[in-house]
């Protein structure tokens, strides 16, 4: 079993509030499945508050997940995310009920990158096309839990409390 987990409380932009017991829920996931299933901690990528960067939350999803040659077809994957969801306008030219489209919000959503540009937060149509590329490659043994936040859809099994 492998996985990224994902807990923000805190926001960098003072237009989101912060949260509690986002990183502690993402904790407690890594640590029943370190303790209870024996899953080596160094199978789990864990990002939290400031560490929970969209640059970062897509890097970790591309390389502790899809290009991570230690996972084997059919491995147990776990998706984790603790934190705020939003809904937002679709980009020109998408198609979205209501004309938006859900997101997870990372720790620096709207704030400007060291290039001036401004940090968005991440939609589920980026999330859905990440996870059917990491279940192309690696089976479809997915498992996505969302705790606090907009619930994404997808064909793949979620389980969300």
């Amino acid at each position: 079993m492998f996985g990224l987990i994902i807990g923000i409380d805190k926001y960098q932009s003072r237009d989101i509030p912060n949260l509690q017991g986002c990183k502690r829920d993402a904790q407690s996931m890594v640590d029943l499945l370190t303790h209870k299933f024996r899953v080596p901690s160094s199978h789990f990528l864990c990002l939290a508050n400031e560490r929970a960067t969209r640059n970062a939350i897509l890097a970790g999803f591309q390389k502790h997940l899809i290009e991570n040659n230690n996972i084997e077809r059919g491995d147990a994957v776990v998706v984790f995310y603790a934190g705020h969801g939003s809904r937002v306008a679709a980009p020109k030219g998408w198609v979205a009920d209501d004309n938006k489209v859900e997101t997870i919000c990372p720790h620096d959503e709207r704030t400007f990158d060291h290039d001036g540009n401004e940090v968005f937060s991440i939609p589920d149509r980026t999330l859905g096309g990440l996870l059917r590329k990491l279940s192309s490659l690696k089976g479809d043994n997915i498992v996505r839990m969302t705790c606090r936040s907009v619930f994404i859809s997808s064909r793949l099994f979620y389980a969300l409390y």
